[in-house]
């Protein structure tokens, strides 16, 4: 299967919740988890290198996808063995709109929107949606709630949350603003970074079982 995270815009956190959700599902999963890191910046693949000097096992194994390979995802076989797959293969994407990406988001199963409630998330998140569209993505579109503060009103949060359920699932539990969160590394998960993600978690694998008919 092809688990993608992506958005229209950087800074939403979705290279964290990227890495937290493939150290929460390989502690989960029997299944064999492959990362691809798509991102120019590349920030997913040179965490993982860093924490090789750690003495901690590797949980899986990322690779980098450069410009000149990213030829092997535009290739239909390719992609439709890797949906086929019984593997879980994890991409991260850059926070950008890129024609590069095109097929990928086509052909992934699902397709994880991290997103805010503020004016710039809220716009480029409906820029990217209408993306996807005009792509005719076959992907299930999941938006989850990233850097939530609980203590705050979100004047616009009902009006996005009523656009969004209209093109895809919107996680219910959010992923609030924690600190823990902007240490985490690609070897384990601290009692305080699995709290921070395991209700989001739980119910993005549950909405996934349930929608391909398996067990992750």
């Amino acid at each position: 299967m092809i688990i993608t995270f992506a958005t229209q815009k950087g800074g939403t956190g979705k290279t964290t919740l990227a890495i937290a959700f493939a150290n929460y599902i390989s502690m989960l999963s029997q299944r064999k988890i492959k990362v691809y890191d798509f991102d120019y910046q590349k920030s997913f693949f040179h965490k993982w290198q860093e924490d090789e000097l750690s003495e901690t096992p590797k949980l899986y194994n990322v690779e980098s996808v450069d410009e000149e390979e990213t030829q092997p995802f535009s290739d239909f076989e390719t992609l439709i063995q890797l949906k086929e797959s019984e593997e879980i293969n994890l991409f991260d994407l850059a926070g950008t709109l890129d024609e590069k990406y095109s097929d990928l988001l086509i052909y992934s199963d699902f397709v994880i929107i991290p997103f805010e409630y503020s004016d710039v998330s809220v716009k480029s998140t409906l820029v990217f949606i209408n993306m996807l569209g005009l792509l005719e993505s076959e992907a299930e579109r999941i938006f989850i709630r990233s850097k939530y503060d609980k203590g705050y009103k979100y004047l616009n949060q009902k009006a996005m949350d009523d656009e969004l359920n209209k093109y895809g699932l919107l996680l219910q539990s959010p992923v609030f603003k924690r600190n823990c969160l902007q240490t985490i590394n690609t070897r384990k998960m601290t009692y305080e970074q699995k709290y921070a993600v395991k209700k989001s978690f739980d119910e993005l694998i549950e909405y996934i079982n349930k929608t391909l008919e398996i067990n992750l």
